[in-house]
């Protein structure tokens, strides 16, 4: 029989009105749903509801205008419109702005007369924090926010989750002497606090400056870390510039403590300075910076240990400690030791501002003359232009506008040099100061180094320099420069020097090159030369070389700009009796030109 009617047309027509008839069932069913259910949620009491959550979390007044809407489907969701979060007292400022709120709600809690809102999500909300011209900041302390010593709530879930769309973050700060302030959009993320005893996290991201930044926070004990007590946290930055990270224990009184692992890194320094200026700076190298260390602060102490540092290609370890007395700058005091330091990519027009409103130059300014530094450094190779120094030991030292680098030792040609390098104190574009002494080094190696070409003096030996410059380092050229050299050779030799074919040419008394008495060199004992800088020339004070040949002595001075030579000159034969050749020296080194004494007194 079944199977009858299974075959049959009236089984087919049953079970189409059986499909209409569920589906007209489902249809009223879920238009009474959508009727029923408005009559139990309100949308007062949802507008209460958030308002005294907004109040909760803020500690100020809370005002949601317009009129609320309620969905149920695909799940049940209450949207509220503009809101304005404002601080309480007599004369309310404004802490905050939402275009638009949305919050989940349960249904079976909706039907107990409970309208308790979940996951909420702020849709363009701006947060001022602003310090007026008399200090003080206008948002004031939640309740929730116990202080240090009482007892934690425990039992209410005062956030949930909260999510941030399109956001906006500014800080204002009119008691400032400048101005400036902190504005951050585009703002997006979420902030998880289930409990006032359980963990809260936090991930937001944002453009700043054109560059994707995200930022995280993790702690499972926030409420003791807001009532300024220790506790475990975990913070990160990441953006392509810079990537920064910390993790350990901390707290957030009015003396900040931390003691953890920090990192720090960017992989470029130019990369960098463009992005924190906001225009391309190619005057700086294109090599990163990175930073591992254990950090831990004190009341007035910031100690950084197991100190890993990386400046470009250099890297360093040691230890770092700041200072931070009440009412005095900051105080670095440590030690750094160096693989390997090359300077050759740090050009000095790397210190020149960009602009004369440079915000980076202001607070380069700033750090120097507000910081005191005195950090001991040690390198096993240094790359200095044509310098190329080894086991280095030196110092660096900022004392208010007194900023120098003492090396107090270093390798150099085999020989042993140290020097100062000494910044005017009022300020780098007024110049320097540099001292340098080299000793028992082979300087036939400096001077090839330095590509110096003619006839110069070589051999083992003493070299002291001393110069300075007022004028600023990036635009400071030989003719600014003023100072004195002091040479002194033993056992050594003058190259391409004939010293017979000299003294015949001067014996003739006539005009001659220097390169005609080339195919040769002068051996001496000793050479002992003394020359003064200053107003654009170089004055050789003294120019004695003593060896079994004879005696050469010379004197005069070079102009920088022309580069031409004036000097007068001696030459005394080894054997007694004889008088002593007299010249003068002119032209241009190398190519200069000899003039006997005979020929300026009776010329032909």
């Amino acid at each position: 029989m079944f199977q009858i009617l299974r075959d049959s047309r009236l089984w087919a027509r049953l079970r189409r009105r059986h499909l209409v008839w569920s589906a007209a069932i489902g249809i009223a069913l879920a238009a009474a749903y959508n009727a029923a259910l408005p009559l139990v949620v309100s949308t007062t009491e949802a507008r209460a509801t958030m308002e005294r959550m907004l109040d909760d979390w803020s500690g100020g007044k809370s005002t949601i205008s317009g009129e609320p809407e309620v969905r149920f489907w695909p799940e049940p969701l209450v949207t509220l419109p503009a809101t304005t979060i404002v601080s309480t007292g007599p004369e309310p400022l404004r802490l905050a702005e939402i275009g638009r709120i949305t919050a989940s709600f349960s249904l079976l809690s909706a039907l107990r007369g409970e309208q308790a809102l979940e996951e909420i999500t702020l849709v363009d909300p701006v947060i001022t924090l602003e310090r007026g011209a008399d200090g003080a900041v206008n948002w004031q302390k939640p309740d929730w926010l116990v202080p240090p010593g009482n007892a934690m709530p425990r039992d209410e879930a005062p956030f949930g989750d909260i999510t941030i769309e399109n956001g906006r973050f500014r800080v204002v700060d009119r008691l400032a002497a400048t101005g400036e302030g902190v504005d951050v959009a585009g703002i997006s993320g979420t902030l998880k606090w289930p409990s006032f005893g359980g963990r809260l996290s936090a991930q937001f991201a944002a453009v700043i400056g054109g560059e994707a930044v995200g930022w995280a926070f993790v702690c499972e004990e926030p409420l003791a870390l807001f009532a300024r007590r220790n506790a475990a946290l975990k913070t990160s930055l990441t953006s392509a510039p810079l990537t920064f990270s910390f993790e350990g224990t901390g707290n957030f009184s009015s003396q900040p403590f931390a003691s953890g692992h920090l990192q720090m890194s960017a992989p470029s320094l130019a990369a960098l300075a463009a992005w924190y200026r906001g225009a391309p700076d190619a005057e700086l190298p294109p090599g990163g910076f990175s930073i591992d260390t254990r950090v831990t602060t004190g009341e007035t102490a910031l100690k950084l240990e197991e100190l890993q540092l990386a400046i470009g290609e250099a890297t360093a370890t040691g230890v770092l400690d700041v200072q931070l007395p009440s009412g005095k700058g900051p105080r670095v005091e440590g030690t750094l030791a160096f693989d390997r330091i090359d300077l050759n990519g740090l050009p000095l027009a790397t210190l020149k501002p960009a602009q004369g409103d440079d915000r980076g130059w202001r607070m380069a300014q700033a750090l120097v003359g507000g910081w005191r530094l005195d950090v001991r450094l040690s390198s096993q190779e240094v790359l200095a232009g044509p310098l190329h120094l080894t086991d280095v030991a030196a110092g660096v030292m900022i004392d208010g506008s007194r900023v120098s680098l003492d090396i107090g030792d270093s390798t150099y040609a085999n020989g042993r040099l140290s020097g100062r390098a000494v910044l005017s104190e009022k300020g780098v574009g007024q110049g320097g100061k540099l001292q340098v002494n080299l000793k028992d080094a082979d300087f036939a190696a400096v001077l090839d180094s330095f590509g110096l070409k003619g006839p110069v003096p070589t051999g083992r030996g003493v070299l002291s320099v001393d110069l300075a410059t007022g004028r600023p380092l990036w635009e400071a050229g030989v003719a600014d420069v003023f100072g004195r050299v002091d040479y002194s050779l033993t056992n050594g030799r003058l190259a391409d020097f004939d010293v017979h074919a000299f003294t015949d040419l001067v014996r003739k008394g006539e005009f001659f090159s220097l390169s005609q008495a080339s195919d040769g060199t002068l051996e001496f004992q000793t050479a002992d030369i003394e020359a003064s800088f200053g107003g654009g020339t170089a004055r050789l004070d003294r120019a004695a070389f003593v060896g079994p040949a004879g005696n050469i002595s010379v004197t005069g001075v070079v102009p920088y700009r022309s580069g031409s030579l004036a000097l007068a000159g001696t030459l005394a034969a080894p054997e007694a009796g004889k008088e002593p050749l007299q010249f003068f020296i002119g032209g241009s080194w190398p190519n200069a030109v000899i003039s006997p004494l005979s020929v300026l007194l009776s010329p032909k």
